[in-house]
């Protein structure tokens, strides 16, 4: 008879072999996503609406993370310049965001008991406001000022009470569960407002003669400029003054330089290591900064008399930053459910180790059943226990923005991004816009560098 040892001893191997595979392998989605990041990060645009419209044809986004893609594929149509794509892709993202806001019971269930990629993606907390900022740039960008930027400050307003609550209530879930008040939020319920948003939506009221809107635009403005400062961002708010000062008969030309990338997340790993008889696996979202390698932003003006003017553009937003601290709001459910449910499923496992060690078996098939309870324990942790790190990755990180009085006529202009030395970085292509009675004109300039 074949003795059984090296039959253990290969079960074990094999086990092993796949507690690695489970630990480091990617799937095809993980990759397509590297790419993504890869093409957003270097200025390729167009390459990343390729790569999107691609994963989307091979399936790998699916029904699951269907509003992802519509993110991300906004985000790179208003990049490259086609508005009607990112508001219609964007538009979708939110329609489906608010469909699905109220968790399905499996959703729930899934989160507690599978793993955070159990649910479908709906966006996180901290970009769902950024929906509406995006296509309210758009509507700029393509001259659209009647509804289009007027509807998406309504609606972007509406969302920040909506998250103030929900932030407000993130323990009640945690505590629900059972699990220690330990977990505490360092602000609960201090959301912060996009104060490029708000920017936007003060010029949007105003530009379409809504004044009373505006002034409350303008007073929620100096709410999130000042939570940004508390942020440690720069506290200078100067502009707004400057900017509810501008008779709204004198805002001829809107310019917005919208640099770096927004936060992303990562995982962090637990383990594999075994306590006692208890296998210990799981990991953490974490987030990784973003930022812009521009310290500042200016636009060059063309006057008619062929001498060229350049203008400093206000810091309005540290998107990074802002959206960064919002997403601390959510992270300790997210840790409160990861410690439930993997210590749950560690649990389940040690129980099984104690019923193999208290059998009739042999020593021998002790041993064996032991470390197969133990090792196959890690396994199925590895590849249930894999942090949800989805998220919107070509979020922009910082804006810059101001509006212009010009003198009468056509004038060329075009955005310049500088380096903290005053070093050009990045040279916007020179555009049209005129001074005197012709409406708003927009200039908006992407660049992820």
């Amino acid at each position: 008879m074949m003795p059984r040892r090296p039959v253990h001893l290969v079960g074990l191997l094999a086990l092993w072999a796949m507690l690695v595979q489970g630990i480091g392998c990617e799937s095809a989605f993980d990759r397509h996503r590297v790419s993504l990041i890869r093409d957003h990060d270097r200025g390729d645009f167009a390459g990343a609406a390729v790569e999107l419209d691609h994963a989307n044809e091979e399936g790998l986004y699916g029904s699951k993370n269907e509003v992802l893609w519509l993110l991300e594929r906004g985000a790179a149509a208003a990049a490259t310049g086609d508005s009607k794509l990112a508001i219609s892709s964007l538009n979708r993202a939110e329609q489906q965001t608010e469909f699905f806001y109220s968790q399905s019971a499996s959703d729930i269930a899934g989160q507690w008991l599978i793993g955070e990629r159990a649910s479908r993606y709906i966006t996180r907390a901290y970009e769902n406001q950024y929906i509406n900022v995006v296509k309210m740039l758009a509507h700029f960008q393509a001259g659209t000022i009647e509804n289009g930027p007027t509807v998406e400050a309504r609606r972007m307003a509406s969302k920040a009470n909506r998250m103030r609550d929900k932030f407000a209530d993130v323990l009640d879930e945690v505590r629900s569960e059972g699990v220690d008040d330990a977990y505490t939020l360092r602000n609960p319920g201090a959301f912060i407002e996009s104060p490029l948003g708000v920017y936007l939506s003060a010029i949007a009221f105003r530009e379409n003669g809504q004044p009373d809107m505006a002034t409350t635009a303008f007073a929620r403005l100096r709410t999130a400029a000042a939570a940004q400062a508390g942020l440690g961002i720069s506290g200078d708010t100067s502009y707004v003054d400057e900017l509810e000062s501008l008779d709204a008969s004198r805002q001829d030309a809107l310019f917005v330089a919208v640099g770096g990338v927004g936060p992303r997340l990562s995982r962090q790993s637990i383990g594999p290591i075994f306590i006692y008889t208890t296998p210990i696996y799981f990991e953490l979202p974490q987030i990784e900064p973003g930022g812009s390698r521009a310290a500042r932003a200016i636009v060059e003006i063309e006057e008619l008399n062929g001498s060229t003017r350049t203008v400093e553009l206000s810091l309005i937003e540290d998107l990074s930053a802002v959206a960064e601290a919002n997403f601390q709001q959510e992270l300790p459910v997210v840790h409160a459910r990861t410690y439930v449910r993997a210590l749950t499923k560690s649990g389940l496992f040690t129980a099984g180790g104690f019923a193999i060690r208290n059998s009739a078996n042999s020593d021998e098939a002790k041993a064996a059943g032991l470390l197969f309870s133990l090792i196959g324990g890690l396994v199925y942790l590895s590849a249930t226990e894999k942090a949800d790190v989805r998220c919107w990755s070509m979020l922009p990180g910082v804006a810059w923005a101001g509006v212009l009085d010009l003198p009468e006529g056509e004038h060329k202009a075009r955005l310049v991004f500088l380096g903290p030395g005053g070093q050009r970085l990045h040279v916007g292509e020179w555009a049209t816009v005129r001074g005197g009675a012709y409406g708003l004109d927009s200039v908006i300039e992407y660049w992820p560098g």
